[in-house]
């Protein structure tokens, strides 16, 4: 697997880095000849893109997509091209001394190609988002720049974070993780609370390139070790390693008090996997969701207009349990530049969880809705009374009956979803899975609505309860 590169990957992205490479050439009159600077800009992507430009389009690292577009090259052409390629130019001249391997960059253990493997968008799906600008190449870690470093990040009982502070003590945890010989692709699980050890582990993580599995405390020991077993976690992040703790656990403060090494970091690609998600099926079989960066920033761009965030605003998330949908909010306020709180007492939103999987935005002069699981983040709006749930942009819906026929005004079924925040398959592929995915890329949400209402191109729906 060169450069991270699996063959899902391939399948999904080759025709869209094919059709935006140079191997498009399409030219209204003679801009360059004219000197028509502007003109050409605006036809600069039918003329086809070079790999660094279509790696920022569509959020994969630069190396990613020489070796995808060399591979469709060769199947479509048949030519050998060749696969280690010297990027020259602006006079310079290759020399062997300063020469990197780009696969040193994605050196990765078994267990991390194998999530790799289990990740698959369809080529239609991927080509939509990233159209639609859905899909980007913004990543976690984009979203440390912020205007104001002493502005304060998370605010918790115990203790406040700056943003200044919340980069650097992610920068030191991650130089942690890479002591203990966390690499590149390996899962990291923790067993944190809500506040300031959870969100700087998840931004460390992202740091690192490796992918984050949050578990909630109330979990047993049995459900914690099959996790844990099912995920491959390499180590288990607890607040300390007194007393009982899962086996592999390494203590949060010793990891955040590492020193940061000169070496230059991860390169973090859109498209790479970020967060597992977790759930307990009825066999009591553990499946692992993977959430890519560009699933969690599509999400965070889509709910960020319902929280009306203003300079300043707290929002708190105290009431919430550790999950995906959670860290995504905490990064709608990292986005924002306001911050997170999981200590209530001076809050300018809270975020509810109500029922049927409903969460609440409340603040002194609105209120707004979303609807969403774990394993497709926010997809669903509503006004009060959550009479009339719309899909949120980006998001396609249908209502099925048993036997699989989409459902019309006053019919009650099945919702399924389709979305740019929807994971990108399960982890250790599992007879679940199929269950819960069609073959067309449709989530089955488990949940009853009714579609209630059907007209100006919007569909509504009531949602009845969770069929579990």
């Amino acid at each position: 697997m060169p450069y991270g590169v699996s063959e899902q990957m391939i399948d999904t992205y080759s025709e869209l880095i094919f059709d935006l490479s140079l191997n498009k050439q399409t030219r209204r009159g003679d801009p360059i000849r004219n000197l028509d600077h502007e003109a050409w800009l605006e036809q600069r992507e039918a003329t086809g893109l070079n790999d660094p430009e279509i790696a920022g389009k569509i959020g994969l690292a630069v190396e990613q997509v020489t070796f995808i577009r060399n591979i469709t090259e060769r199947r479509l052409f048949r030519l050998n091209q060749y696969r280690k390629l010297y990027r020259l130019g602006g006079g310079l001249r290759y020399r062997e001394d300063r020469y990197q391997d780009p696969e040193e960059k994605f050196d990765m253990s078994d267990d991390a190609l194998a999530l790799r493997v289990a990740m698959h968008f369809s080529p239609s799906q991927a080509k939509k988002f990233i159209d639609a600008g859905l899909w980007s190449d913004e990543v976690l870690g984009d979203l440390m720049a912020v205007k104001n470093p002493d502005d304060l990040a998370i605010i918790s009982a115990a203790e406040t974070v700056t943003y200044k502070q919340l980069g650097q003590r992610a920068k030191q945890m991650a130089a942690g993780l890479a002591e203990i010989g966390v690499r590149r692709g390996d899962v990291v699980a923790a067993l944190l609370p809500m506040g300031p050890e959870l969100f700087i582990s998840y931004f460390a993580c992202a740091q690192m390139g490796t992918v984050f599995l949050p578990l909630v405390l109330s979990l047993s020991c049995f459900e914690i070790g099959e996790y844990v077993r099912h995920c491959h976690s390499r180590i288990v992040v607890c607040e300390n390693t007194a007393g009982e703790v899962p086996i592999g656990a390494v203590a949060y403060h010793d990891l955040v008090a590492a020193q940061v090494s000169d070496r230059p970091g991860f390169v973090q690609v859109a498209a790479d996997p970020i967060l597992l998600t977790t759930s307990m099926r009825k066999n009591e079989q553990p499946d692992a969701g993977i959430l890519t960066h560009q699933n969690m920033m599509s999400a965070v761009h889509t709910v960020m207009p319902l929280l009306k965030l203003a300079p300043q605003d707290q929002i708190d998330l105290s009431a919430l349990p550790v999950s995906s949908v959670s860290l995504m909010l905490a990064q709608c306020a990292f986005t924002a530049g306001v911050s997170a709180v999981t200590d209530p007492a001076s809050a300018t939103h809270t975020v509810t969880p109500t029922k049927d999987g409903w969460y609440e935005i409340s603040t002194a002069d609105h209120k707004a809705h979303f609807w969403g699981q774990s394993d497709t983040l926010a997809v669903l709006s509503a006004k009060q009374n959550n009479s009339a749930a719309i899909a949120l942009p980006g998001v396609e819906t249908r209502v099925v009956d048993p036997d699989d026929a989409i459902l019309g005004d006053g019919e009650t079924g099945e919702l399924q979803i389709r979305g740019p925040s929807l994971i990108a398959g399960y982890l250790a592929y599992s007879t679940s899975s199929a269950e819960i995915l069609t073959a067309d890329g449709w989530y089955k949400t488990g949940t009853e609505v009714t579609v209630s209402d059907q007209s100006g191109g919007t569909v509504g729906y009531s949602i009845k309860g969770v069929n579990q």
